[in-house]
């Protein structure tokens, strides 16, 4: 994976268009962020998009292409830690995701693939590992197979 770099709120304030007023979830399946909703000639949103607590820090952040999310999306405690960070191609999540507890130490280091997650370590507050994944499900090879072939097409 590429290294994680996490935009400070200033620059996302700067490149960013706050989900807030017009700013929804429209199209044919309200799935995709758009500038206002479809029926009133919205269109989707292709930038940088997030979301603020009540005491102004960030709750979030996403990069959309099409109102679809594409590429980095970070995750914040209300403090203004961040909780948790992940790489979105197509809507779907996609190489090693993480998340922290508001300390800074793991909970989570995930690896996905077309969305699913293929391997998974969870860990306690104390750092014990509690939860293990360590490969796919055989309904979830055969998909992420099927999606493949479709994708190299």
């Amino acid at each position: 994976m590429d290294e994680i770099k996490i935009l400070t709120k200033e620059e996302v304030l700067l490149k960013g268009i706050e989900f807030i007023d017009d700013v929804c979830f429209s199209g044919d399946y309200e799935d995709q962020v758009f500038d206002r909703p479809m029926e009133d000639g919205g269109k989707p949103i292709t930038g940088l998009v997030y979301e603020k607590y009540n005491n102004g820090n960030l709750a979030h952040y996403c990069y959309y292409v099409n109102g679809i999310p594409e590429g980095d999306y970070a995750t914040f405690y209300e403090s203004g830690k961040l909780e948790g960070f992940k790489r979105m191609s197509k809507g779907a999540i996609i190489g090693k995701s993480f998340s922290w507890f508001e300390d800074g130490s793991i909970r989570v280091i995930a690896e996905s693939l077309y969305g699913f997650k293929i391997t998974y370590k969870e860990w306690n507050e104390k750092g014990e590992l509690i939860k293990e994944k360590v490969e796919p499900t055989q309904f979830e090879k055969d998909t992420i197979k099927k999606w493949s072939e479709q994708d190299a097409e």
